[in-house]
């Protein structure tokens, strides 16, 4: 067993994480000496770090993410712990998650605390000479002039002292910085095994942690920590030594294992291309369908991928093309090959390994997957014998959710709140009547034995026996395309009828789910609910639906009996997560995604248009002028509100006493109709700009104005003007959310 295997130790390893302390095992290691690199005797020479944690089979879906987290929780305690780095790197599959700090410093970097002092005045005199007051200061903290500095706060210039902090060596920060690594990654499903309480994807088998040539010693999980490493499963099955992290991969590579995810995809593509050559010179056009998330499962799965070329019989290409792709694909892991558009008569396998006895695998491969394809044809021609329609009963027996009731409960909320939703967009009568039968039958197809047996055809089949129902093309397509987006990158909707049902089907599992109190909390998501609510906001967006999020979480909730209060919040605040993540992919940074929330996101095209126009004027030279003239005018808004004083609505002209105030009203008026038809048209860009000639004509205002004046009048009247110019702004974003510099 791996957790069996450890280094002799000098001393008593450190526990994770509260006994972390760090032990560097001497390098006299089975195997043999190694003496150390003269490069690496200077202590400030950085050096490379290197964590890579040894697992039973993850899945590979989880690898991706791990990776993720692996590299941001990486570069979040490195960064507070003061450690300077070159990069951060993570590598790994399945079996083993890998970490790399590369030009890591041998200590942390200098650093000063501040100690907050007494005000400026009461140590230093206008000359800038210390005060017997200031003197007696320093003597009581110990400390000199020197040490000093001066910081501007609210309430005034305060003394501070400049207090060095003592660095610490990297190598005694190290087990404590990788434990709590460790323990940051979070799963979908996590597992725990032992005793203890520490859970993860799936068991932690090994531990190899170094920093330069030495080991970095801890325990976490009822493992230790060493410096071996094991090469491939089934090549190279042993644990060898890893002397220094720039040996560790080269080592592997000799063991049959490729680490480097990248690579992989490389080596698997290469292969993909030479299998390609050989197949046209028969078939000109031939290619392997393209199935990215077929191909990222791979990579994660295999550490030395050999691919091979099989042939099936002939007859199963009569099965439907998207059938055929699943059995290939959901059993075998194989790729689909065909020329042009028409499917051909040949996969594409990898198998974990080189390419001994290659002929026994593809023979092995090739005799499962003739089982599949005649489950396949079978499960068709049983499925055709009943008309899709008659299916739809059936749903009352498939129970969704024990809360949620039956497909066939989940099938009438998506008749009503498809129509609903249709006649809100203004569809015509043709196009409604389409969805309303589209919804009635989009779920059927979840009882039969194709899907039964093929979960991922759910709706294509749908589509498939729809058609063979005698049922209209527009129905087809839009049981089809209900399910779209179905993963990250999937296409879109094409259809009105498709992207109405489709918008409806994640609206009611997105509502219904937290209002049965499935919430995803952190990774955890296992009703794919953060799938669901993306799904919502980009077709919206992609079809520019002017519809309300708040709608549409009322109407799916009037569907259930049960009334839970607060679940609109929740659920919208969950689709803003996703609006978020949409701004920040058009590079709107953070600080305007929260002006442009602020404003509102009830309207997800809108608010991405706001956002877009916020990041194109903010790339202008005169951006910090407009923004401190905005700011400082809602500001005085903010203070008139606090205040509780009742604005009015119209301004009195015969109130305008002053030329600049008069200069505003004035500037305002020409602009206001033009910029109130360009804010209902959603122009935001074409706004902003006429909206921002204001900003010195505000300027004026408050270089001239006293707003807050002792006349009532004059100073209701003021604040009025500012209100109706305010809320214009603010309609577009909030500005006081944005830093100027």
């Amino acid at each position: 067993m791996a957790d069996q295997i450890s280094e002799k130790k000098r001393g008593a390893g450190s526990t994770c994480p509260s006994e972390a302390r760090v032990g560097f095992a001497d390098r006299a290691v089975e195997g043999g000496y190694f003496p150390p690199r003269a490069s690496q005797r200077g202590e400030q020479v950085p050096k490379t770090a290197l964590l890579e944690i040894g697992v039973e089979d993850l899945p590979p879906s989880f690898v991706g993410e791990a990776f993720r987290q692996l590299k941001e929780k990486g570069e979040e305690l490195f960064a507070s712990a003061y450690l300077d780095y070159e990069r951060i790197n993570t590598f790994g599959s399945s079996q083993r998650l890998v970490f790399q700090v590369v030009g890591l410093s041998s200590r942390q970097r200098e650093r000063f605390d501040k100690e907050m002092g007494p005000p400026q005045i009461m140590v230093f005199d206008e000359a800038g000479r210390l005060t017997p007051k200031g003197r007696d200061y320093l003597k009581a903290k110990g400390t000199k002039k020197e040490d000093l500095g001066i910081e501007k706060l609210e309430k005034g210039s305060y003394v501070y002292i400049k207090r060095k902090k003592i660095s610490q060596p990297t190598e005694k920060l190290l087990s404590s910085l990788f434990c709590e690594l460790i323990r940051s990654i979070h799963f979908p499903k996590s597992m725990r095994w032992g005793r203890g309480d520490f859970s993860f994807g799936r068991p932690v088998r090994s531990i190899l942690a170094l920093f330069g040539e030495k080991m970095v010693r801890f325990k976490i999980a009822g493992i230790s920590s060493h410096r071996k490493a094991r090469g491939h499963r089934f090549l190279s099955p042993s644990y060898f030594s890893v002397p220094t992290p720039q040996e560790y991969f080269l080592l592997l590579k000799k063991n049959y294992v490729i680490v480097d995810p990248e690579e992989r995809k490389k080596l698997i593509l290469r292969q993909i291309r030479k299998i390609i050559s050989s197949l046209r010179k028969n078939y000109p056009r031939a290619r392997i369908y393209e199935d990215e998330d077929l191909l990222e499962e791979l990579v994660y799965l295999v550490e030395y991928p050999t691919l091979f070329k099989g042939e099936f019989d002939q007859r199963f290409l009569s099965l439907p093309q998207p059938v055929l792709k699943a059995c290939l694909r959901d059993y075998q892991k194989h790729f689909s090959v065909g020329d042009g558009e028409k499917s051909l008569a040949y996969f594409v396998g990898v198998r974990e390994g080189n390419k001994d006895h290659l002929e026994e695998v593809l023979e092995g491969n090739r005799r499962v997957l003739h089982v599949r394809l005649a489950d396949a044809m079978f499960f068709l021609e049983e499925d055709k014998k009943t008309p899709l329609d008659k299916r739809v009963s059936e749903l009352k027996e498939m129970i969704a959710q024990e809360k949620l009731g039956s497909y066939y409960d989940k099938t009438m909320r998506l008749v009503k709140l498809a129509d609903r939703i249709a006649s809100h967009l203004g569809q015509s009568k043709k196009i409604k009547e389409k969805v309303k039968e589209a919804a009635y039958l989009c779920k059927a197809d979840l009882v039969t034995q194709m899907v039964k047996e093929f979960p991922s055809l759910h709706g294509v089949m749908g589509q498939e026996y729809a058609l063979q129902s005698g049922k209209d093309l527009e129905v087809a397509q839009a049981i089809l395309e209900h399910r779209m987006p179905r993963f990250s990158g999937d296409g879109l909707p094409r259809t009105e009828e498709g992207a109405i049902l489709a918008l409806t089907d994640k609206v009611d599992t997105l509502v219904g789910s937290f209002w049965a109190g499935f919430i995803p909390s952190g990774a955890g998501d296992p009703w794919g609910l953060r799938r669901e609510a993306q799904g919502i906001v980009e077709i919206i967006l992609d079809k520019e639906w002017q519809i309300s999020l708040d709608y549409l979480i009322r109407e799916s909730l009037k569907l259930y009996r049960e009334k839970t209060t607060g679940i609109d919040l929740k659920v919208k605040e969950f689709l803003r997560a996703r609006i978020v993540g949409i701004l920040k992919e058009k590079e709107v940074k953070t600080e305007q995604v929260k002006a442009v929330l602020k404003a509102g996101f009830d309207n997800v095209v809108d608010v991405v248009k706001r956002g877009d126009a916020l990041r194109s004027a903010a790339t202008r030279s005169e951006f910090k002028e407009e923004v401190i003239a905005i700011v400082r005018l809602v500001n005085i808004l903010k203070q008139a509100k606090e205040w509780g004083l009742r604005i009015p609505e119209h301004v009195r002209e015969e109130l305008l006493e002053e030329k600049e105030e008069r200069n505003l009203y004035l500037h305002w008026k020409k602009i206001e109709l033009q910029v109130e038809k360009l804010l209902n048209e959603q122009s935001y860009p074409h706004a902003y700009q006429i909206l921002s000639t204001l900003t010195h004509s505000i300027h004026d205002f408050f270089e001239g104005v006293l707003v807050m004046s002792e006349d009532q009048n004059l100073r209701l009247n003021r604040l009025s003007l500012l209100s109706k110019i305010g809320k214009t702004f603010l309609s577009i974003a909030d500005f006081t959310k944005l830093q100027v510099k």
